[in-house]
């Protein structure tokens, strides 16, 4: 199931994630970088011509499946691109070529390329290979070329390379050769720089980068990282950010002009409805849902924006594509919008160095209600985004502002309520029902899940999904409303029934944690696993939340709960919990909800360790155990209850399960 970390979560920032978490020295890594070269050589305007050099040694059995092959993916309609060499250096010296005829040329989606659509992702070509006699100390080569057939900005030139401090690198390189009109700007960190060398018209650069005692991972280093951090290099003509902006502007905003099919689509879409802020949601509905992400943005090798009426035939799009044809469907029924350009990765900080790359996602804003939308996320409902995009910094086009950062979300956009009816027997056995509605992004992505489930996975649901939570049974599901009307709705409910074997796990006598019996994404029972989470010394990515979870516990004949944990409420400025356990005539009706207030964003490690604080004695009240005697079936029900009144329990007894 989709399960988003059920608290303000210290999440590692994915660069950091991205790199091998490796916790001994370099002689236990299981890929050794023996050769890394990259030159570019970049003509006056802006067209560049990469060269990559790289020979890996196979030293652990664990890289090895890995290794056996090697593909690179370029952009035909921007990009022509050969592989020059490649082969397998085995231990002993000798020298195994890949023969060239064994080159695989292939679109990277399988199919043949349209007509008329350029530059879509029939247009993104992979060239694969795999390496002959591969053993585990033999090394692996490639060196490949990429040539742009026109510049990304016409006259500019950007880019960024950095490296793992993680990795051993024993010669990497990067060459930069450039024309001498070309205004370069270069920003290092982490690398040793050479002397300039003049050839003839063209200046060259060269940085060098050896790392022979990798740095091993700790806690320390999980959370957000600058570029300059690591080692990095920045390169680019841009003066500013405001210099890509106008670069992106002058491709763009000319191609957001609706034409007389985009404004026939725009009012058949919206048909009567006469609200600016229902169209906007309407048009963005339908681009999130007719038109496919083609995969390939700005960056290396993306060509021309195709023309409005293209994107349409072919009913694909990139993140540029879609965003323009939003802009220009808006635009036809007086809705104002810009776009705007982001990283869709995890960079949270800007380089002093302007690089267009760092700028590889292009979304929308709707100055009117002060609204970022991304057509592209396909899951995310109007006036949502995906959640690594709050907090990060952004580039407004042809808008009065330039620079501007995503506000974090507030915590008040995510909620869950789940209602649990469960009827316990003498036997230990159990059934109920359990039912749970989202709001937010969690109801987006749950229903995506839900809907995805298909034939077994959809009928063993339940029980595969019992079996996570550590019971052994049955059920069925009812994944509620998955209409195309409700395929962008911020909320969402789905059910089930279950019949479990042993509920009670622990005996005739014994203790169990009160939780969901399915793990769900904003189940308290996360939260109660917080104090066993360092407390992190970075930025780290979270938010906040509302969740409510209501059990209504039936207990059968010669059942009883001796002992049950005492009502809770705290009041804290972060995270507040409320837990009340109320005797029925037939058992108990249990309450509990958690707010977290965190927004939605990166949170300072100050605020961290202020959360992690207040959640521990919380994490300890969800840890309390409910304490139950259940009649022995062989025996006088009556008597082994008077022998259980007698019995207190262990303070510190644990559930079995």
């Amino acid at each position: 199931m989709v399960c988003v970390a059920a608290m303000a979560v210290w999440s590692a920032n994915a660069c950091a994630q991205a790199l091998p978490r490796h916790g001994g020295a370099a002689a236990h890594l299981p890929l050794v970088s023996q050769l890394w070269h990259v030159d570019y050589d970049v003509a006056a305007d802006g067209r560049a011509s990469v060269t990559y050099a790289t020979q890996h040694k196979v030293a652990q059995a664990s890289a090895l499946e890995r290794m056996k092959s090697f593909s690179f993916t370029f952009n035909a309609s921007a990009q022509s691109a050969q592989m020059l060499e490649a082969y397998t250096l085995k231990a002993d010296g000798r020298r195994i070529p890949v023969a060239a005829d064994s080159y695989q040329s292939e679109p990277v989606d399988g199919r043949d390329a349209r007509a008329g659509a350029k530059a879509s992702l029939a247009d993104r070509m992979r060239i694969s290979l795999v390496f002959p006699e591969l053993e585990v100390g033999d090394s692996v080569g490639v060196r490949y070329r990429i040539d742009d057939k026109a510049p990304v900005f016409a006259g500019a030139f950007s880019a960024v390379q950095g490296f793992s401090p993680y990795g051993v690198h024993e010669d990497s390189r990067i060459t930069v050769r450039a024309a001498k009109g070309l205004n370069l700007r270069f920003e290092a960190h982490g690398l040793q720089e050479l002397p300039a060398v003049e050839e003839g018209s063209t200046t060259v650069r060269q940085w060098r980068y050896q790392n022979t005692q990798p740095r091993t991972w700790d806690d320390a280093d999980a959370g957000v990282w600058r570029l300059d951090e690591s080692p990095v290099l920045l390169v680019s003509t841009f003066a500013d950010y405001q210099g890509i902006a106008k670069a992106y502007a002058a491709k763009a905003l000319p191609q957001a002009k609706p034409t007389p099919r985009a404004e026939a689509l725009a009012q058949s879409v919206i048909g009567a409805q006469a609200d600016p802020r229902e169209r906007a949601r309407l048009l963005y509905e339908w681009v999130s849902t007719q038109i496919a992400d083609s995969g390939s943005c700005l960056g290396p090798g993306t060509g021309a924006l195709r023309d409005l009426d293209s994107v349409l035939e072919s009913k694909t799009g990139d993140c540029a594509e879609q965003a323009t044809l939003l802009q220009a469907l808006w635009a036809a029924v007086g809705v104002r919008s810009e776009q705007v350009l982001m990283n869709a990765g995890e960079l949270y900080d800007l380089p002093d160095t302007p690089v267009a790359a760092n700028f590889n996602h292009v979304i929308n804003y709707l100055p009117d209600w002060q609204m970022y939308v991304d057509a592209t996320a396909k899951q995310v409902p109007f006036g949502y985004l995906p959640a690594s995009a709050y907090g990060k910094p952004v580039i407004h086009v042809g808008g009065e502002k330039v620079m501007a950062a995503i506000p974090p979300a507030s915590s008040d956009q995510t909620e869950q309520r789940m209602r649990m009816a469960v009827q316990v027997a003498a036997d230990g056995s159990a059934k109920g029902s359990l039912n749970v509605s989202f709001k937010g992004l969690a109801a987006a992505q749950t229903r995506a899940y839900m809907a995805g489930l298909q034939g077994d996975s959809e009928r063993e649901f339940v029980r595969n999904a019992l079996a996570s939570a550590g019971f052994r049974g049955k059920g069925v599901l009812d994944r509620g409303d998955l209409s195309v009307a409700k395929a962008l709705s911020d909320s969402y409910t789905f059910s089930i029934t279950f019949d479990i074997d042993k509920y009670l796990q622990a005996g005739t006598r014994g203790g169990f944690v009160l939780r969901p019996v399915v793990n769900l994404p904003l189940s308290m029972a996360h939260l109660s696993e917080a104090e066993d989470k360092p407390v992190p010394r970075r930025r780290t990515g979270c938010y906040g939340y509302h969740s409510y979870e209501t059990y209504e516990m039936e207990l059968g004949p010669g059942v009883t709960f001796n002992r049950v944990p005492p009502d809770t409420k705290t009041s804290n400025r972060t995270l507040n919990y409320s837990a009340t356990y109320e005797r029925t005539k037939t058992g108990y009706l249990v309450n509990r909800e958690v707010h977290d207030a965190t927004p939605q964003g990166l949170c300072s490690p100050e605020y961290a360790a202020q959360w992690s604080a207040e959640a521990k004695p919380i994490a300890q009240s969800l840890q309390a155990q409910v304490y139950y005697q259940r009649a022995n079936q062989r025996a006088d029900p009556r008597k082994d209850a008077r022998k259980d009144q007698r019995a207190v329990p262990r303070k510190n007894q644990r559930s079995k399960r």
